[in-house]
């Protein structure tokens, strides 16, 4: 335990550093984009960003969970095979990126003046959508993602989305300062796309040869499916799972925006950016927990892994709710001062969005536990589910509620997610418990 334990902190920390330093940053590169074009432009920066992003999640399948879950088995397993094993799916993880990202910039490109239209976006509407779809062809982040923590070089990653978040606050500034308006910050979005989108796998194609997985290109594909039983079932379990999540997150802005204006969805998205900030705090030990709780998993402890997914969920709870009861009293002030006078109205939407998002972040913890214990499906029932939920609520709470109403619709869907990720946890943990074979003793005679 004491070495999972200095694992755990030791990447935790360095993901925590990362992603406060980028919280901070993005949260000064929103500042100027709210000051930079207001409520109204926000909100058409909002839903451009929110089409292209739903499009994304819904056509490309993100791989690295499955390059973690079955990556750590082959590295364990050591030897030339399990070399072989786990450049197999490396290799294997590039071309589903590649695909993807194919699939979705074409679908994002031809649907661009439907959406406009449907979005009530200005007339140049088109050209935003197009402009940002451009970002989603060549986006290999996931191989990148999941090469470094296999590895558990979170160092590297978090160095490197820190060097995003800083040169996407530099640009802009610079942006703000010439008065360039939303093409201006439309441009600086499809940078950030790109740089994410190939910095990390760029890091971790430099990594794998000094760590000894050396001829990526030259691997064979042949065999990768028979090697890792299961790896598909994963595959489609876990995107499943995170469409049927982020589908819904991103949706809140489109159905503002038809609702109430941009204006209004340019406040939410505001207050939602602020909220997901916050909640950054928690997501290292998100990100850092996965391998450990498929180390567990694979030990066959899953007490242990159960004991572990709760304990990250009880500091989350703890911290989280420290965090509302300090700055809830004080947001529509901390609202106005950061992006001005005319977004303070979000303030009651986004402290209970920080509370909305924070039940998420557990959730996920919980997800990945099942995710450990191959119980996907168990997974993308809840998703479904919590989307329904959301869904239904989200259109009568806007038109009763407005601005509060999203968030409040949030938070169902952050509550069912917790809630039925830690049932179906722990019936699983119960059964494999069950499984376990019972240790008899018997008394040796004289």
């Amino acid at each position: 335990m004491n070495t999972v334990l200095r694992r755990l902190v030791r990447n935790t920390s360095w993901v925590f550093a990362a992603q406060a330093v980028s919280a901070l940053l993005g949260v000064a590169s929103l500042a100027l984009m709210a000051r930079g074009l207001g409520p109204a432009g926000l909100g058409v920066l909002a839903a451009s960003q929110a089409y292209v992003r739903i499009l994304d999640r819904l056509l490309r399948l993100e791989p690295w969970q499955a390059v973690v879950r079955f990556g750590i088995e082959a590295i364990e397993a050591s030897g030339a095979s399990g070399r072989g094993r786990f450049l197999q799916l490396v290799k294997l993880s590039v071309l589903i990126d590649l695909g993807g990202g194919l699939l979705a910039g074409c679908a994002a490109l031809a649907a661009a003046p439907l959406a406009a239209s449907w979005l009530d976006l200005p007339p140049e509407g088109t050209r935003y959508l197009e402009l940002l779809a451009a970002g989603l062809f060549v986006n290999l982040r996931a191989t990148g993602l999941g090469v470094l923590r296999v590895l558990d070089r979170f160092d590297i990653l978090g160095k490197a989305d820190v060097a995003v978040a800083a040169g996407r606050l530099v640009l802009c500034a610079l942006v703000y300062a010439a008065g360039l308006g939303i093409w201006g910050f439309l441009a600086v979005m499809l940078l950030e796309s790109l740089a994410n989108g190939l910095l990390a796998f760029w890091l971790a194609l430099r990594l794998l040869p000094q760590e000894g997985y050396a001829g990526l290109r030259q691997q064979p594909l042949a065999g990768v499916l028979a090697a890792n039983p299961g790896l598909i079932r994963l595959l489609w379990a876990s995107n499943i799972n995170v469409i049927l999540r982020q589908t819904g997150q991103r949706l809140d802005v489109l159905i503002l925006s038809a609702l109430a204006g941009n204006s209004a969805a340019g406040s939410f998205h505001l207050a939602r950016r602020i909220a997901e900030a916050l909640v950054k705090f928690g997501k290292p030990l998100v990100q850092a927990i996965y391998p450990e709780l498929s180390r567990k998993w694979a030990a066959g402890d899953a007490a242990g892994l159960q004991r572990l997914a709760l304990a990250c969920c009880a500091m989350m709870a703890a911290a989280g709710g420290g965090l509302l009861l300090l700055l809830g009293p004080y947001m529509a002030e901390l609202l106005r001062r950061f992006a001005g006078a005319e977004f303070a109205a979000a303030a009651p939407a986004a402290t209970v969005q920080m509370a909305a998002a924070g039940l998420l972040v557990m959730g996920m913890v919980l997800g990945n536990a099942l995710l450990s214990m191959d119980r996907g499906g168990n997974l993308v029932q809840v998703a479904f589910f919590s989307l329904l939920l959301f869904l239904a609520a989200i259109v009568p709470l806007v038109q009763v509620f407005g601005l509060l109403g999203a968030a409040l619709a949030h938070a169902l869907l952050g509550l069912s997610s917790f809630s039925g990720n830690l049932l179906f946890l722990r019936r699983g943990v119960q059964e494999a418990l069950q499984r376990q074979p019972a240790v008899t003793f018997t008394k040796g005679r004289r």
